[in-house]
């Protein structure tokens, strides 16, 4: 059997994104695949996985109907907000300390529904069922930028999120429509402070420039008469679109050559009539999931045209990237440096461990490794590649995984750290540090098997040879006095090491 896999050397443009041939379907390639559709390859995921295909996979994955449960308390804070904000910010007869009392309560409220809900997004996108999903919800979310730090309520954000979930089984219009009435978005962009009389231009450059059709393939007299059709887009009850009638613009607008009394749906219509709309976000796809080196024009053109052709169906667009040969091209193996959440999501799945449930030490220590959730740097998203890396940055990844070997002492937590253990074991989520007992399961194994199999299945080729033999040399004899610490001492160095943090 041929087992290496198919090279722009041994395929045509026209051939680049049909599936990848079964039979190079072997634990090379599958490993690939789960790493980069979702977070991690695990043993038991690569064996289950090699018996059916990149694309049964794929249509499991990203089946519809995927909801991120809503806590209790977020369900009640959703359904009072529109009372508790007017009593907030529109109570005449309060006095100005009541208020500003009031406005500090809500936003404590606010700050802890945020992190519960960051937390719930973790411990979801963690288990393997939901990992692939989460992963495009997550590219999704580059795209269609909103930053927590300005839109401030977890409903919001909410929201916006499962938009993005119930988007994955879209067309690319349809979402972008669906993206343009969706309150978290109008207010990111200023959509509430555009009227007729005093256009904003933020949507429309944003939905121009970083939704769909990238600078260059657009002017700025598009942008002022794009703007003029979003006009009248409102929030009311905090939560929910209208169109403010008295405000919009009524008139005609000439766009990209086209002169009517457009709405905003009719410009994301156009838009998609643009050749560059054809391409954008399968220049996105690549840059997070494939390479950020330039790919030829020719097979981005190819896969464009394919998607132009099924009206622009997100679910017809991954699955074809997904399976396809290009996807599979060995060039693209352990040249992308982890995301932090992916590196963190993706250690706690192959360790077989849980989310550590301390809100805190999670979500500090994503910021501190660059990547604190739903805060962007800016409506550009987040930047890739060698910029997750720095001092700083790898510092925070290293303490991660000493921290998962590390015992926990449960004296030392705080009052806030006793609960969220509390409540996560009530959940059954309380296997999140790796013990001696863990260890001890695999010294079974002799030392040249053991460090091949860690080396297997933690990282990709073309290191594992030399990583094998460092190993070896850590570990030394299974059977010997201190075997569980030089073990330990072994799998840190190995989940520390740079070939780790790549995909």
């Amino acid at each position: 059997m041929n087992t290496v896999s198919p090279t722009p050397d041994t395929f045509a443009v026209k051939d680049a994104w049909k599936p990848l041939p079964m039979r190079f379907w072997d634990m090379e390639t599958a490993q690939h695949f789960l790493r980069r559709v979702g977070f991690s390859a695990t043993p038991e995921a690569v064996t289950s996985v090699l018996r059916s295909s990149p694309g049964a996979y794929i249509e499991t994955a990203f089946k519809s109907g995927a909801v991120l449960p809503r806590s209790e308390k977020l369900k009640t804070f959703t359904d009072e907000a529109p009372a508790r904000y007017q009593k907030t910010y529109r109570n005449a007869n309060a006095s100005e300390e009541t208020k500003r009392e009031l406005r500090r309560e809500l936003q404590r409220e606010e700050n802890e529904l945020f992190r519960s809900f960051a937390m719930d997004w973790f411990y979801y996108a963690r288990e393997p069922e939901n990992s692939a999903r989460e992963k495009l919800v997550m590219f999704l979310q580059d795209i269609f930028v909103v930053q927590q730090q300005k839109i401030k309520g977890p409903p919001l954000l909410y929201a916006m999120q499962q938009l993005l979930r119930d988007g994955t089984t879209l067309s690319y219009p349809e979402l972008c429509k669906r993206v343009s009435r969706e309150p978290a978005m109008i207010r990111y962009l200023d959509l509430d402070k555009n009227t007729a009389h005093k256009p904003n231009e933020n949507f429309a450059r944003e939905l121009f420039e970083l939704f769909t059709l990238g600078e260059g393939n657009y002017t700025e007299e598009d942008i002022k008469e794009a703007s003029r059709a979003f006009t009248g887009y409102r929030v009311r009850y905090l939560y929910e679109h209208y169109q403010l009638k008295r405000v919009q613009d009524k008139t005609e607008k000439t766009i990209f050559g086209e002169t009517g009394n457009w709405d905003g749906d009719d410009v994301i219509d156009l838009t998609f009539k643009q050749p560059a709309a054809r391409t954008f976000l399968i220049r996105e796809l690549i840059k997070f999931y494939l390479t950020e080196e330039a790919v030829d024009e020719a097979y981005i053109e190819a896969l464009g045209e394919q998607w132009a052709n099924h009206k622009f169906s997100l679910p017809y667009l991954t699955k074809t990237f997904f399976e396809s040969r290009l996807f599979f091209h060995p060039a693209y193996r352990g040249n992308m440096v982890k995301s932090p959440v992916h590196f963190h999501i993706g250690l706690c799945q192959d360790l077989l461990l849980d989310v550590a449930p301390f809100q805190s030490r999670v979500l500090r220590g994503m910021a501190t490794m660059g990547q604190a959730f739903y805060n962007p740097p800016n409506v550009r998203g987040w930047l890739y590649g060698e910029h997750w890396i720095n001092s700083t940055t790898i510092s925070a990844r290293r303490q991660l995984v000493d921290y998962i070997f590390a015992n926990l002492n449960e004296k030392r937590l705080n009052g806030n750290e006793k609960r969220d253990l509390s409540a996560a074991r009530e959940a059954g989520r309380g296997n999140f540090l790796v013990t001696n007992e863990r260890l001890k399961q695999v010294l079974s194994l002799a030392t040249d098997d053991l460090a091949n199999h860690l080396t297997t299945y933690f990282i990709t080729e073309p290191s594992r040879a030399n990583y094998s033999k460092s190993l070896k040399k850590i570990i030394g004899d299974t059977s010997s006095d201190g075997a569980v610490r030089r073990v330990r001492s072994a799998i840190i160095a190995l989940l520390q090491s740079p070939a780790y943090n790549l995909s």
